[in-house]
This record gives structure tokens, C-alpha cells and sequence, in this order.
């Protein structure tokens, strides 16, 4: 299911996010574009289906991510990994220029409403304010991570969902208590601490009650201004499930999004350098990318396992 998007009015007109080519030379480019994933046969063990939008990633970041968080039946060389991200580089640089304005929100019904008012008031009892509820598009955003791990997104997108159920996935207005297990070491008064954790999204910060330990970060959709664009902070494998279980189609697939208060400022477009792909340029990335052929670079991803290691020392230390 893809779309490829240049404007708002076209977003509101097709109802799906699949995309045609019609073009011989297109055809040819796509041939010629192949990703390394599809010389593999069964999925290798430890991996997430994924896709990538490689061509929006600088070269060290792309060589990095082909060589140490994917996953091929042939390692990739250092110049292999170029040479594969040179290609969907030079794709992403020849698209034309896209204002990707910032999605017009649309009015909530009474029910998203009530549930706005819920969200907005479990994040200002955990010091988050400022914050906004509203209903866009989220094909428009623009974004900053360039992978997502399709399998799990489609682990939200099994969860049992309603309307009522997709507000609460997107804007939790509740906070979860996972089970961690933790490993302590002491060697005299120094103490070694390993929590392992069920996903990335942990710190270990003051809880608000006093002591430290792991603390989960809020899990919702987050957007925030970029100029006249909106960009995706965080939620995107949450969103990657909603587009994917409302087919892309329009207007299933609006959704409700946090809007932080901040914003940053581009600077004009006379001082823009390069190919114009960053978040500011002429050619970002938009979140309709990910669903978009011949942008997404499909990949197998290799599954990774998070802990916090703390480290305690015990030190005398002489007064000036």
C-alpha cells in the first residue's frame, strides 16, 4: 500500500496509500534498485521484518545501519553497504521539490474529545503541559527516524481495537507497570545494578515519590511544528499500525497526535545546502514514505535486547 505525496489536497482526495508505476523507465529504475533483502529466502532467525528510507539517512548513518542493524544472507563490505545506499540516495535526491506543509487538523467528535481531556489530564499529573490533542493526517508528517520494524507495529495493530481502542493506543491516559528483573553486584561499597528491560523506551531517573530506578517514558503519538511543517517526534510504530490496519484508506486513517508546545525554526531557503533531504530541506521525508515503493527499502532487521547497567563507586575525595 503505497502513495507517493506531494500535497495536502491530494492526501485528502485518495483514499489509498498504494501507488501504481506506469512508466517504462520507472519500471527499469525499479529493477535496477533491487534491495539486497530480496536475494534472501526465509526470514533469517532473530530479525523484524522491516522497511527504511535509506535515502534520507547521511552515508555513515546508512553504512552503519546496513552493516550492524540489518541483517543479509551475505554480510555487506563497507563499499557494498555505499553502494546500495548511493542508490536509493540518488532516488530520494531526484524527487521534486515538496512544500509538506503541516497537515490542517480536523475537529474531534465528542468522544475523542472526552478522551483528549482524559490524556491531557494523566500527562499534566506527570509534569507534561502545554500539550495539545489534535486529528490530522499522518501521512503529512514529516519525520526524523528512517526505519521502522514492521513486525513490531503489526504486534499493536493485533491488539483488539475499536475506536475507543485506538484513542487509548495512541494517547495512553494510563501508565503500564512491567515486570523488570535486576541483578545486583556489591563488592565492598560498590555496586553494580543490571535491569532488563521489555523495550528501548527506560531511563533511570528520580522516581516522584523519591529513589531512583528505571522509569518507562510515556508511550503516545508526539508531533511538533517545524516552520509551516509538523514533524513526528515519537509513536511511530504505533502510527505504522494504525495506517496499516485502516488500509491507508482516507478518512479512516486520521488520527489523534499529542502536539508539543515546542517548535523548531528552519532557516530560509536561500541558506539551504546539499540535496535539500534533511527535515528542513526541500525533499523530507514524509511519513507516507514508509508505505511508498521504490522509497522504502524493505530489510530484515536484527532483533536487539535493552538493558540499564548502572554503576555505583564509593570515592573519598580530599577537601580543597
Amino acid at each position: 500500500m503505497t502513495e507517493k505525496k506531494s500535497t495536502k489536497s491530494e492526501a485528502a482526495k485518495k483514499g489509498s496509500v498504494r501507488s501504481k508505476k506506469s512508466t517504462k523507465s520507472e519500471s527499469r529504475a525499479e529493477t535496477e534498485d533491487k534491495s539486497p533483502l530480496e536475494t534472501l529466502c526465509p526470514q533469517p532467525p532473530s530479525t523484524y521484518t522491516g522497511v527504511a528510507l535509506l535515502g534520507w539517512m547521511e552515508r555513515d548513518q546508512a553504512v552503519r545501519f546496513l552493516m550492524e542493524d540489518c541483517s543479509f544472507e551475505k554480510p555487506l563490505s563497507e563499499s557494498e553497504a555505499e553502494a546500495v545506499w548511493r542508490k536509493w540516495r540518488d532516488r530520494a535526491a531526484a524527487l521534486p521539490e515538496r512544500e509538506a506543509c503541516a497537515p490542517e487538523p480536523v475537529p474531534l467528535t465528542a468522544a475523542e474529545n472526552a478522551h483528549a481531556a482524559r490524556f491531557l489530564q494523566f500527562v499534566g499529573a506527570l509534569g507534561v503541559s502545554g500539550v495539545l490533542v489534535i486529528k490530522i493526517d499522518p501521512l503529512q508528517l514529516i519525520v526524523g527516524q528512517y526505519h521502522i520494524a514492521i513486525d513490531v507495529a503489526a504486534a499493536h495493530a493485533g491488539q483488539p481495537h475499536a475506536d475507543d481502542g485506538w484513542m487509548e493506543h495512541l494517547l495512553p491516559a494510563s501508565s503500564s507497570n512491567p515486570q523488570l528483573t535486576m541483578n545486583f553486584t556489591r563488592r565492598n561499597f560498590d555496586t553494580d545494578i543490571e535491569i532488563d528491560l521489555p523495550h528501548a523506551e527506560f531511563i533511570f531517573g528520580v522516581h516522584a515519590h523519591g529513589g531512583f530506578g528505571p522509569k518507562e517514558m510515556l508511550g503516545y503519538v508526539m508531533a511538533l511544528k517545524v516552520g509551516n511543517r509538523m514533524m513526528l517526534g515519537k509513536g511511530y510504530h504505533r502510527l505504522y499500525s494504525r495506517i496499516s490496519a485502516t488500509g491507508g484508506s482516507f478518512p479512516e486513517r486520521l488520527s489523534l497526535v499529542a502536539l508539543d508546545p515546542g517548535t523548531l525554526t528552519p532557516p530560509s531557503r536561500e541558506s539551504s545546502t546539499g540535496q535539500g533531504l534533511d527535515i528542513l530541506g526541500a525533499r523530507p521525508a514524509l511519513f507516507a514514505d514508509f508505505f511508498t515503493e521504490g522509497l522504502a527499502m524493505p530489510v530484515y532487521l536484527r532483533k536487539k535486547r535493552y538493558r540499564l547497567q548502572v554503576q555505583a563507586r564509593w570515592m573519598a575525595i580530599n577537601e580543597s
